[in-house]
């Protein structure tokens, strides 16, 4: 088994094993980052998409990040894994999420996680917002 194929199938099980406990989605994120052995590259809230209020990505060693995205009514986490082609898109939002906190509030985040859903959306990895 490929080590892309170990680490999508690690991610899938530690979200499954979290969904369902009685913690809040930052929670959560940590902790599918922990049991799945991946790094916690960002976890952001979305202002202005009709379908999601938060996307978090986790990368691990084979390359490959894992997306977690909540739905507007904090009831879902969809969850996917993408390769590096989507790391133009990811490398913006975790390099404002490695900015002290007084910085990322003077920096908004918005048009690159705009763009980043986009690609995600036009890939068909996650749902598209209705009109």
């Amino acid at each position: 088994m490929a080590a892309d194929e170990l680490d999508a199938i690690v991610f899938g099980m530690a979200v499954d094993s979290v969904r369902a406990l009685p913690l809040g989605f930052t929670e959560k994120v940590a902790e599918i980052a922990n049991r799945s052995h991946g790094v916690l590259l960002f976890d952001l809230r979305i202002d202005g998409d009709l379908e999601m209020q938060r996307i978090a990505a986790v990368r691990y060693p084979s390359n490959q990040t894992g997306i977690l995205a909540l739905d507007k009514q904090g009831s879902a986490i969809s969850h996917c894994m993408v390769n590096g082609t989507f790391s133009s898109f990811i490398a913006p939002l975790e390099d404002w999420n490695t900015l002290p906190l007084p910085m990322q509030a003077r920096t908004s985040i918005a048009g690159p996680a705009s763009l980043f859903i986009g690609a995600l959306r036009n890939a068909g990895y996650i749902l598209r917002g209705r009109p």
